[in-house]
């Protein structure tokens, strides 16, 4: 019975600290979107700027990519 209780225990808690990962990775996606509309904002609304901004903050936190429009 003992072995029983300690694995529920065990998936409580790493069910619990899946969730608080993602919402950790949530709040990094959001840090990163504020740097984009602070980007816009300064720059006056330079897309390709602001979104390669954007990526380089998210690419490391695995938070979602901004097309980047490249002219050649």
């Amino acid at each position: 019975m003992r072995s029983i209780r300690h694995k529920t225990l065990f998936a409580a808690a790493f069910v619990f600290a899946a969730g608080f990962a993602s919402t950790a990775s949530a709040a990094s996606c959001i840090e990163c979107m504020d740097i984009y509309n602070a980007c816009m904002t300064a720059t006056g609304g330079d897309y390709g700027i602001c979104a390669h901004e954007h990526n380089l903050c998210a690419a490391p936190q695995n938070c979602p990519l901004m097309p980047e429009i490249i002219i050649d």
